[in-house]
């Protein structure tokens, strides 16, 4: 494993961790009833969001294993530039559609702020794993 793939990995390691710890402060504000309005309010929403993850996921495995990501390859589509992508989409909307469903809830302004940079160290997390995969192989 060469240097630029063990940084990546740990600070999307670390950012999981300091991700956590925002999203727990952002909780402990909550009070148990808020807490359980939150969580059955997102109830569909775990559901359908593991779908379409392991849907995007699957695609993936099959177009590299199919022997389509080469076919995709020869066509200037990078098939694991298009699932970085894709992920990064699905990150995108899936916090847009989660903050826009906390604010209709009305919970309180410091869970929010915690729920953004919770959101956001996550993100930075993800992109120097992608960085990192990217200059640890020279291609995505």
């Amino acid at each position: 494993m060469n240097l630029y793939l063990i940084l990546g990995s740990g600070l999307f390691l670390a950012s999981l961790i300091i991700s956590r710890i925002f999203s727990e402060k952002g909780l402990k504000v909550l009070s148990n009833e808020e807490k359980g309005m939150l969580i059955s309010s997102f109830s569909k929403m775990r559901v359908t969001s593991i779908i379409l993850l392991a849907s995007i996921v699957f695609a993936y495995l099959v177009v590299m294993y199919s022997g389509a990501g080469d076919w995709l390859t020869q066509r200037n589509v990078p098939p694991t530039t298009v699932y970085f992508i894709l992920l990064f989409i699905y990150m995108v909307l899936s916090f847009v559609y989660t903050y826009k469903k906390q604010k209709e809830l009305g919970l309180p302004d410091e869970y929010y702020k915690a729920q953004i940079k919770s959101n956001i160290t996550r993100f930075i997390g993800i992109i120097a794993v992608v960085i990192g995969i990217y200059f640890g192989f020279k291609s995505i």
